[in-house]
C-alpha cells in the first residue's frame, strides 16, 4: 500500500475513533489531524474542506448499515417462526437491542436525522427497501381488517430511534423510566411484543 493510501486510511480510522465516542460534534479538522498524527493540510488535500465528505468516506468504507442488517438477518435466520407476527416482533426487538448497545449506530441515526447528507438519505432509502418484504407480509395479514400496520411500525421504529438517540446528550430517563437500564430494556422488549400482538388480535376481531 502506498504512503498516500496509508495516510488516507489513518485519517479515516481517526474519524471512526472520534465518531464512536462523541459523534459528529467531535469531528473538526484540527482534532482529526491530532488523532491521526498528520498535518491538517493532508486532510484538505485528500478530502477537501467539507467535514461531511470525510465522515461519508468513513461510513462508505465501513458499510455500517449493511453489516447491521446482516447481523439482524443472521439472528433472525436462527429462529423458526410459526407466524409473520413472531418474525416482526423478533426483528423490532433485535433492532432495539442492537441500537441500545451500539453508540456508533446511535450517532449515525442522529446524523441522518439532521438531514444534511445525501449519503444518509440514500442509506435510509436502502434500509426502507430491505424492510419492505417484512412489511408486505404484514400488509397481507391486515388487508381485510380496519387496522393498518404500517403506522404502528412507524411509531415503534421511531420510538426505538428516539429512546436511543435521546440518551446520547439528554440522559436515559424518558417518561419517568430509565430506557438504558436492564429493567428498562426488558420492559421495552415486552412493550414491542404486546403492541404487535394487540394489533394482530384487533385486526382479527375487526375484519371488514
Amino acid at each position: 500500500m502506498k504512503d498516500r493510501d496509508l495516510t488516507r486510511q489513518r485519517i479515516i480510522i481517526a474519524v471512526g475513533e472520534i465518531f464512536k465516542t462523541e459523534g459528529q460534534k467531535g469531528l473538526y479538522i484540527a482534532r482529526i489531524a491530532r488523532e491521526a498524527g498528520v498535518d491538517r493540510s493532508l486532510i484538505y488535500q485528500y478530502f477537501g474542506k467539507e467535514i461531511k465528505t470525510l465522515i461519508e468516506a468513513y461510513i462508505v468504507q465501513k458499510d455500517y448499515w449493511l453489516m447491521f442488517f446482516e447481523k439482524i438477518n443472521e439472528e433472525v435466520s436462527k429462529s423458526n417462526y410459526e407466524t409473520g407476527k413472531d418474525l416482526i416482533i423478533d426483528v423490532l426487538q433485535k433492532q432495539l437491542q442492537f441500537f441500545s448497545a451500539d453508540t456508533e449506530m446511535q450517532h449515525l441515526i442522529l446524523w441522518e436525522l439532521s438531514g444534511d447528507s445525501d449519503l444518509m438519505r440514500s442509506i435510509h432509502n436502502t434500509r426502507e427497501l430491505m424492510g419492505e418484504s417484512i412489511l408486505e407480509m404484514a400488509d397481507e395479514k391486515f388487508k381485510d381488517s380496519l387496522v393498518k400496520f404500517r403506522p404502528i411500525a412507524v411509531l415503534l421504529l421511531g420510538g426505538i430511534y428516539y429512546a436511543n438517540v435521546h440518551s446520547i446528550y439528554n440522559g436515559s430517563i424518558i417518561c419517568g423510566m430509565d430506557v438504558k437500564s436492564k429493567q428498562g430494556q426488558i420492559d421495552l422488549m415486552k412493550a414491542i411484543q404486546q403492541i404487535i400482538e394487540w394489533a394482530y388480535e384487533h385486526a382479527e376481531k375487526n375484519k371488514q
